[in-house]
């Protein structure tokens, strides 16, 4: 009996990693249906996709974009990237809303813009950055509004308290 049972554990161990190792769907192929959150089917079933997508663009056939959809909708880390290959936004959904850090990056490379996000609002410290990586605005959100002490383009701002 207690070979019977790892036997069959190790059988269903093998299957889950087989599952989650899966090739990322293309998510071009995947039915995109427009709401206020979009939701991303199954092209055979119309039902919400579950996994990792990823897309290229066609001109080079390098990554565009990937990331994960629960329930058709993002969650987790969610990267673009420009033409050239390098990464464009690295961005982190919960439920279909941007939620944690986001950064995004010019075409060198050079880091363009850091800023956190809570349920789908700035929220928390700013930073954005010249092409040739001087600081050009740095300040804080709360629940989606600028607050406190803003550097923004060389003038000091002032906003409500944080």
């Amino acid at each position: 009996m207690k070979r019977a049972t790892c036997l069959a554990l190790g059988f269903i161990t093998v299957a889950a990693g087989s599952v989650s190792a899966q090739a990322p769907m293309n998510l071009d192929d995947l039915v995109r249906r427009g709401d206020l959150y979009d939701a991303y089917l199954h092209p055979d079933t119309f039902q919400p996709y579950d996994g990792a997508v990823e897309a290229t663009w066609a001109l080079t056939g390098t990554i565009r974009e990937r990331g994960t959809l629960v329930a058709g909708k993002w969650d987790g880390l969610h990267e673009w990237y420009h033409l050239n290959g390098q990464l464009s936004t690295r961005e982190t959904y919960l439920d279909g809303r941007l939620h944690g850090l986001s950064e995004a990056y010019f075409k060198s490379g050079q880091l363009s813009v850091v800023e956190n996000y809570d349920n789908g609002h700035l929220d928390g410290p700013y930073e954005a950055y010249w092409v040739r990586g001087a600081l050009a605005e740095q300040g804080r959100w709360s629940a989606g509004r600028q607050c406190g002490e803003w550097l923004s383009f060389g003038r000091t701002m002032m906003y409500p308290p944080c």
